[in-house]
């Protein structure tokens, strides 16, 4: 009996072991049918593929799906249906909007495999997601520059407000020290000299005693008129 149970869960474990892959310390590697030579946005591709553990024995996986992210963020997810043979998948991919995804693949309870990155075509009369984010980007900028804007009007009438405030008072100070100094000069009855004042005729000695001569010979002959109109008188008498 004993050997019969033994028996029994030696075979339930190998059976155990043959139905789910031995996960621990494995891999698994994801290989592709074929890829197209590129991809356009709006269009739909099937994508089929092989999971192969390490990367040898194909095995089929619990859940599988191709995700892809977008430089915008936006994550789209495309599940794997299984087609055919043992550990082979396929899926509809699909992109909205063309531009670069960094992309990968899931394999159950592998460790997903990253396929690295995808550039998608925008197709004609759509925007990528790349352009989308410049855009947004760009928006953005013009809005930050928009609103500062009235601080640098505000800040450029403050100081131009300034300027004219300093030089009205700069002109005040000078009309005030000019108005003290003709105050001053009023106050003290002071009267400006000219530049420079006629030379005088000083240095020439006979110049200088002409005057006094002539007033000599005047006094002398008043003196002589006034004696000889007094002898005529005493001789008439």
């Amino acid at each position: 009996m004993r050997r019969l149970t033994l028996v029994f869960s030696v075979l339930v474990l190998a059976l155990a072991a043959l139905a789910t892959p031995a996960l621990a310390g494995g891999w698994a590697v994801t290989t592709f049918d074929d890829m197209p030579g590129q991809i356009v946005s709006g269009k739909e591709y099937a994508l089929g593929y092989t999971i192969r553990q390490h990367g040898a024995t194909a095995i089929n996986v619990d859940k599988t799906e191709i995700v892809a992210v977008a430089v915008s963020g936006r994550t789209l997810s495309f599940p794997g249906k299984s087609d055919g043979a043992v550990g082979h998948y396929v899926a509809t991919v699909f992109f909205p909007a063309g531009g670069t995804y960094t992309w990968k693949v899931t394999q159950g309870g592998f460790a997903a495999q990253d396929l690295g990155r995808l550039r998608v075509l925008a197709a004609t009369g759509t925007t990528s997601d790349d352009n989308k984010v410049a855009s947004d980007k760009t928006a953005a900028d013009k809005a930050a520059a928009d609103k500062a804007l009235p601080a640098d009007k505000a800040a450029a009438a403050e100081k131009a407000a300034a300027s004219d405030k300093a030089a009205a008072a700069e002109k005040a100070a000078v009309a005030s020290k000019a108005t003290t100094a003709e105050k001053a000069a009023g106050g003290n009855g002071a009267i400006a000299a000219p530049a420079s004042a006629p030379t005088t005729q000083g240095g020439d000695p006979l110049r200088s005693a002409l005057p006094f001569a002539a007033a000599a010979a005047t006094a002398m002959f008043i003196w002589r008129l006034v004696t000889m109109v007094r002898t005529s008188r005493r001789a008439t008498a």
